[in-house]
């Protein structure tokens, strides 16, 4: 890694003490034997995520394709991975200007580590970074939509398979994307949630108090009788579709569960993920059906304590960092198992990603 301007090394020490490389020479070479170092944890389905380069990768590749235990696609597969990799490590050089003052500056420096890979930061003041401010509602150069617009698919593709009506709650922040989740022949109600109580906001939307009010009437019409009652929740909808901010899907999917019970398919939008630090806090959206890639679920599966804090905008941020690598290393076509989900790269074409749509389950994360 080659720092232009000295004045800048600074800014980034702490990432450099923690990547346990700093220099105070102009020149650093991140392709040195011993920065080359073998993750022996890492199997061999890992690879198709491309988070580091080793030449043990390609060994792991090729042991993979001799052992004779994949089938025809999964031979296919594992060869076009084998090509990327070579490809990739064959690469003497990689360069990336950055901003020293851009927000994404120190992430990337956090990304590029990580790789292994012999990368130049060609530090300037005017050469603009093509991502924009958000790195989840806006479209990233090089993909053919936002994250948001991919996740959207997903809940359509899913809502679609149910052809009761939709029940819509949504924060006014997301009011934009409403008629986004308005599939064709289908009827759907939306309720703007405007409350501080999140337990009456669902009583009252899930028809709960309705009920309760009926069976006062009835009840006050001969006070003498013992009536057996358990409030029924509306029955006019049977998919509730949730599109609030981050901190609200904690309080709001359990107070919907607790009146609505196991009668409804919950299904939350990506937002629901962004405030998630933990995979304990996972719990808060259990059977619910959440916009996470099988990617993230088994990550999470394999270390309960690793940190989830902003895992979607690194998810989004380190796609377009590989992107960039690809190109530079001629890479054709390659299928990268993300954080965010399935990214599916060709050249010369927009990047294409498919969110999956997964409940949300102690058997999911904690098995």
């Amino acid at each position: 890694m080659i720092f232009k301007k000295n004045k800048y090394l600074l800014n980034f020490l702490v990432i450099l003490i923690l990547a346990s490389c700093s220099t105070t020479s102009k020149n650093f070479n991140a392709n040195s034997k011993g920065f080359l170092i073998e993750d022996n944890s890492k199997n061999f389905e890992d690879l198709y995520s491309y988070q580091s380069f080793s030449i043990q990768d390609l060994e792991k590749i090729q042991k993979v394709i001799d052992s004779q235990t994949l089938d025809q696609k999964q031979q296919n597969e594992a060869k076009l991975l084998k090509k990327n990799y070579q490809k990739i490590l064959s690469k003497k050089s990689y360069s990336l200007a950055l901003q020293p003052d851009h927000k994404y500056s120190k992430k990337l420096i956090e990304l590029i580590y990580k790789l292994n890979l012999p990368i130049k930061i060609l530090w300037s003041e005017t050469d603009q970074i093509t991502l924009p401010e958000n790195l989840l509602s806006q479209k990233i150069n090089g993909f053919c939509s936002s994250l948001y617009e991919d996740a959207i698919k997903s809940i359509n593709s899913e809502i679609s398979k149910n052809s009761a009506p939709l029940l819509i709650i949504y924060a006014k922040e997301f009011s934009s994307y409403i008629e986004d989740f308005a599939p064709a022949n289908k009827n759907f109600m939306k309720i703007q949630y405007d409350s501080s109580n999140f337990q009456e906001f669902s009583a009252e939307v899930l028809g709960v108090k309705l009920s309760e009010k009926r069976f006062k009437k009835i009840d006050s019409l001969n006070p003498n009788q013992n009536l057996n009652f358990s409030p029924r929740p509306r029955s006019d909808f049977q998919q509730v579709l949730i599109l609030l901010n981050p901190q609200e899907y904690k309080s709001m999917i359990p107070a919907l569960k607790y009146h609505g019970g196991n009668r409804f398919q919950y299904i939350s939008f990506i937002s629901s993920l962004e405030a998630i630090k933990s995979s304990a806090e996972l719990i808060d959206l259990e059977d619910s059906w959440a916009p996470i890639s099988f990617f993230m679920s088994s990550r999470i599966n394999k270390d309960r304590s690793a940190s989830l804090q902003g895992f979607l905008e690194m998810g989004a941020l380190n796609e377009w960092l590989l992107l960039q690598i690809f190109r530079q290393a001629g890479v054709r076509s390659a299928k990268i198992n993300s954080i965010t989900g399935t990214v599916i790269y060709k050249s010369n074409v927009c990047t294409k990603r498919a969110v999956p749509l997964i409940k949300i389950s102690t058997d999911l994360f904690f098995s």
